[in-house]
């Protein structure tokens, strides 16, 4: 597994002013100029790369939008807390459900649906694994009242619904999130909970989707960990292996590319 932490984002930032300075030089020297176009976007990429390891860490609600036929998140990972005020220790509705219509609405009327994949994990404090403490399970309620399980052995009835998309294609929703134990009471022992989910839009009353699902996101809840021990385990979720595969060969690049202007100086 590929795991990262703030040096890593330290890293990428640094490799973004690697890239910057190839820009200046590029810009100085007019040889080097049909370069110029293929490197913007490359820092770019960089840029928005870095930008996602950082909200890695801090986004709060899910946003969603459809553009192109496809479902897009603001992030790939959201914090929580099963302490919240609203919650007591072991409920949520945290975070929320908030259509970006600014990046494009979804089709009024139809409906916004998620669906639970892999198994629960937990933090001891020093590693993810799929062992629980007391059995402990994690539901999600579903606006029609149906109940999504993740527990260590998989989900049980995965597909849940969000809510429906006003005239506006737009949604705002709210569902509640819980801990119990092996027994079926509200319970969790102390440290930190990782589920993954994705979204589809459907067409009402359906499971049939409409458009491309979201890609996989992951909810690290809390549960009774103080802030430097919870942001630890939240550090020591594995980004996407495509985020570092793609910055590999960003990096990658900037190398030959120094030794082109360099040349043409």
């Amino acid at each position: 597994m590929l795991y990262y932490n703030i040096r890593d984002i330290v890293h990428v930032k640094d490799d973004v002013k690697k890239v910057s300075k190839v820009f200046f030089q590029l810009w100085s020297n007019k040889m080097a100029i049909r370069w110029l176009k293929p490197m913007l976007a490359l820092a770019l990429s960089v840029s928005f790369s870095a930008a996602m390891a950082e909200e890695h860490l801090h986004a709060t609600d899910i946003q969603p939008w459809k553009a192109d036929g496809q479902v897009f998140i603001n992030s790939n990972l959201f914090e929580t807390d099963f302490g919240d005020l609203t919650g007591g220790d072991y409920l949520t509705d945290e975070p929320g459900f908030v259509v970006d219509i600014s990046q494009g609405a979804f089709t009024p009327g139809n409906w916004l649906q998620f669906q639970g994949l892999g198994t629960l994990k937990f933090w001891d404090g020093l590693t993810w694994n799929n062992n629980v403490p007391n059995g402990e399970y994690v539901d999600i309620e579903s606006l029609d009242g149906s109940v999504t399980s993740f527990s260590v052995s998989g989900v049980s009835n995965p597909i849940g619904l969000v809510g429906q998309f006003d005239s506006d294609g737009f949604l705002h929703s709210h569902l509640d999130m819980s801990i119990r134990t092996a027994s079926n009471v509200l319970g969790g022992s102390v440290g930190a909970y990782w589920i993954e989910l994705q979204l589809f839009e459907t067409l009402a009353n359906s499971n049939l989707p409409v458009s491309i699902a979201s890609a996989p996101f992951s909810l690290i809840f809390n549960r009774g960990l103080d802030s430097v021990a919870y942001e630890t385990a939240v550090s020591a979720v594995p980004v996407p292996a495509a985020f570092w595969l793609f910055g590999s060969v960003l990096v990658g690049l900037i190398p030959a590319t120094l030794r082109r202007v360099n040349s043409a100086n």
